[in-house]
């Protein structure tokens, strides 16, 4: 937990002295440049020449930096610190607590090798910091609030992938200018922001993280050219023409279960079924039938959210496919129904669990990975959970940056901003950028389609559990 403080505190810190706010964009704000390092451990036959051009900083400015440095030569080994110069937005009121932060980045995600037609973005972020909710003079008070998860923990954890995507494109000569909002999870504040003069100049804006301001802030700017990207949720939200949302929708996701199923049949067309589902997931629970009418039901709301194992013992079969759908969210019905089914599996009895829908509920601590790899767990996801190797080198820099691992909601922070600067970048307009198609990265993915005047995500993925391994799996056509 010593760490996750150190990580909390650091980066509030950081935030703050970095980007500001500029929630009221008044005339107490003001451009400044911040200088920021990395450190070069000079090659056996580098020169100035050839580190200047890796890194487009000229040799003056690193000769001005490193003192050390006699003439032109330098020395296999030797350490330089490599510049960077980047233009934020300070506070008046929170210039005290500026301090300078090391960057060190190196990263190669997909639009990176080709040339960008546009060189300079400039972009706003809105997230429920609360800031105002934190007593900065008070150390104790603000490790306690910053423990906890809430909206303040939630945009924090997403700002640290954004900031650490800022410091991946430096790496393709692309400037970047971010002013970031604190909305406060209010309307007024909302509606400030959206009376802000500078709102219409930006090449996109980032969030609000939440539904319900998103849909506030975007009915505010409904005539507004600039792309409102909603980053963090897959419920419904009103679709604009400028909307983005990066996140396809529930029932989306579910339809390309239903299709997978559709494949399924097709292969075995009698296999034994098992439909567990609540009031919450009814039309799923019919949608179901439609395809095995003879499927066995259990209503978790009749039964006070416990499932008989003898029930289950008598209605899964040997020497036939058993398919258990598993359509409810609550956790106690997740764990239990999780590991009831894996006790069952027998050499003569093979039992595959499906969901048409995986919310948060599934990343709790008490559901077995185990249990879902040997019922090999299968449900559409818009992300890849992909915690390997690949992880390594971005993995080094959040803990370098940050004093910890980066979770999911970092990641996504870090691969939407990076798709989005990149995007800009080679289509000089995101609305242009639709035809690039869909971008990969570690975890996320991105085929923007225009639906209902606005742009909807596309790219969903049929995740497998198979053992301990996490599979993407494709439907039989």
């Amino acid at each position: 937990m010593g760490i996750m403080r150190v990580f909390k505190i650091f980066f509030l810190l950081l935030f703050v002295s970095v980007f500001g706010f500029s929630q009221d964009l008044n005339q107490n704000s003001k451009s400044s440049s911040v200088i920021e390092f990395i450190e070069h451990k000079v090659k056996r036959k580098q020169t100035l020449f050839t580190i200047s051009n890796l890194y487009d900083v000229p040799i003056d400015l690193i000769k001005k930096y490193n003192p050390s440095i006699k003439g032109d030569k330098i020395s296999k080994k030797m350490v330089l610190k490599i510049p960077f110069i980047t233009t934020v937005v300070l506070e008046e009121t929170i210039k005290k607590v500026v301090e300078e932060v090391l960057v060190s980045t190196k990263t190669n995600q997909n639009l990176f090798d080709s040339i960008p037609k546009k060189k300079s973005i400039k972009f706003g972020f809105i997230a429920p910091f609360n800031l105002n909710k934190i007593e900065i003079d008070s150390i104790e008070n603000t490790k306690k609030y910053l423990e906890k998860l809430n909206l303040t923990t939630l945009s924090l954890d997403f700002y640290s992938g954004v900031l650490t995507a800022l410091k991946a494109v430096k790496k393709t000569g692309i400037k970047t200018h971010i002013d970031t909002y604190d909305n406060k999870n209010s309307f007024l504040e909302i509606d400030n922001i959206s009376k802000s003069k500078s709102i219409n100049n930006y090449d996109f804006i980032l969030g609000p993280l939440i539904p319900r301001n998103i849909n506030r802030f975007s009915s505010n700017l409904k005539d507004s050219k600039v792309p409102i990207i909603s980053p963090l949720t897959s419920k419904k939200i009103e679709i604009n023409k400028n909307v983005f949302q990066s996140i396809p929708s529930i029932e989306s996701q579910r339809e390309l279960m239903y299709n997978h199923v559709d494949s399924l049949i097709t292969i075995d067309p009698d296999p034994c079924v098992m439909i567990i589902y609540d009031k919450s997931t009814e039309k799923v629970k019919e949608k179901l039938l439609k395809r095995f009418p003879y499927a066995e039901l259990i209503d978790t709301d009749l039964t006070m959210g416990l499932v008989d194992p003898d029930i289950t013992d008598s209605l899964l079969v040997e020497k036939k496919n058993n398919l258990v759908f598993l359509e409810s969210q609550n956790l106690n019905i997740i764990t239990s129904v999780s590991s009831l089914l894996n006790s069952q599996i027998s050499k003569d009895r093979n039992i595959h669990l499906f969901s048409s829908y995986r919310s948060e509920t599934y990343e709790n601590e008490n559901i077995s990975y185990q249990h879902l790899g040997n019922l090999k767990f299968t449900y559409p996801s818009y992300f890849f959970p992909n915690y390997g190797d690949e992880l390594n080198e971005l993995n080094e820099l959040f803990i370098e940056d940050f004093g910890k691992l980066p979770n999911k909601i970092a990641i996504r922070g870090y691969e939407i901003t990076l798709d989005l600067i990149l995007r800009t970048a080679h289509r000089k307009k995101l609305i242009k950028s639709v035809d690039l198609g869909e971008t990969k990265y570690y975890q996320n993915r991105f085929n923007y389609k225009n639906k209902e005047q606005g742009y909807i995500n596309e790219s969903i993925l049929l995740i497998k559990h198979d053992n301990l391994e996490v599979l993407e799996i494709s439907s039989v056509k």
